[in-house]
């Protein structure tokens, strides 16, 4: 639904308050103080892990993400952390997601939400309940039933959205979500004021990466309705944000889009440039079926330019990628 960015790194870790206040119950025993010192450490390391994990997540490098989220839910089953390792379980099947491994995803998100449901906190199950809804709508589509994928995810989203007023993160989150299905619905007004939402709270609390998501979908909004200035404004937008998120397969999804909207509007010439430089930005992530589309598409534009030399070049790193 979202890009596959991360849409909210890292988790609460348990207050230390808390820990300091069982040591102070525990005075008599010298080794309390210890041990809550030592959990605290061990919910620390996990959070740094979840980190790593976001970060090989973000360029791509799903096994590495696998990895250290993986570490991370360890970390905090190792002290009970159950907040913790809810995040976790729902960090690696967003992985899984991303890689369209649907039933290693499901397994994550249902243990997830099973876990969340238990531990009682609202926004917690709200932001579970996303991303199955994620996870039903991708499936779905991925099987050829955009509509009946959007019904199953709303019913999710629906459920998830009062869970997570108290929370303004998780609701933008879900607000978007919303959005993305309102778009396939066809319902581009819902679909906008729902966006509009997410942005308006992403904006305020300058979380780039989401932000810049709910403008690429703006943009997309835009595009469907035939306004291409108001798409190409939404796109330039998205990319500002993505470029101060430094997310670089944002930057990628932003350039390819203002490529495309730019050759819709007739300017090959800034269409070329915009797809150089997206071309640039998915070799240096390794994604050979992004940079293979924007070859596709470069090929065809340097011919409607006469730069012959670069329907040559274009013509031989084709046939590179996908002879790989």
């Amino acid at each position: 639904m979202t890009s596959m960015k991360t849409r909210i790194a890292g988790f609460r870790a348990a207050a230390l308050a808390a820990a300091l206040l069982a040591g102070a119950l525990a005075a008599s025993c010298s080794s309390a103080p210890k041990k809550a010192a030592a959990v605290v450490t061990v919910k620390n390391e996990a959070a740094e892990f979840s980190r790593l994990g976001d970060g090989f997540m973000v360029t791509g490098q799903y096994a590495s993400a696998l990895q250290y989220h993986g570490e991370a839910l360890d970390s905090n089953l190792s002290v009970d952390n159950v907040e913790g390792a809810i995040a976790s379980r729902g960090f690696i099947g967003r992985v899984y997601l991303a890689m369209a491994s649907f039933d290693d995803a499901r397994r994550e998100f249902t243990d997830a939400l099973l876990d969340a449901r238990a531990f009682g906190k609202p926004s917690l199950i709200a932001l579970c309940l996303a991303n199955a809804g994620e996870l039903a709508y991708a499936e779905g589509v991925s099987k050829g039933d955009a509509a009946g994928a959007a019904a199953a995810a709303d019913l999710l989203f629906a459920e998830a959205e009062p869970l997570a007023a108290g929370d303004e993160a998780v609701a933008a989150v879900v607000a978007h979500d919303r959005g993305v299905v309102a778009m396939a619905r066809g319902d581009l007004a819902a679909a906008e004021a729902y966006i509009l939402k997410s942005a308006a709270a992403n904006e305020k609390a300058r979380r780039w990466v989401e932000l810049g998501s709910n403008r690429y979908a703006l943009a997309s909004i835009d595009n469907s309705r035939g306004d291409l200035p108001g798409a190409l404004e939404w796109a330039r937008k998205a990319l500002e944000s993505d470029k101060a998120a430094e997310n670089s397969p944002g930057i990628g999804a932003d350039l390819e889009a203002l490529a495309r909207l730019n050759r819709k509007s007739g300017d090959d010439a800034a269409a070329f440039d915009l797809y150089r430089r997206s071309f640039g930005v998915w070799i240096s992530l390794n994604r050979a079926a992004e940079a293979e589309r924007c070859l596709v598409a470069l090929n065809e534009l340097a011919a409607r330019l006469g730069k012959e030399g670069y329907v040559k070049r274009y013509a031989e790193l084709l046939e590179r990628i996908r002879d790989r």
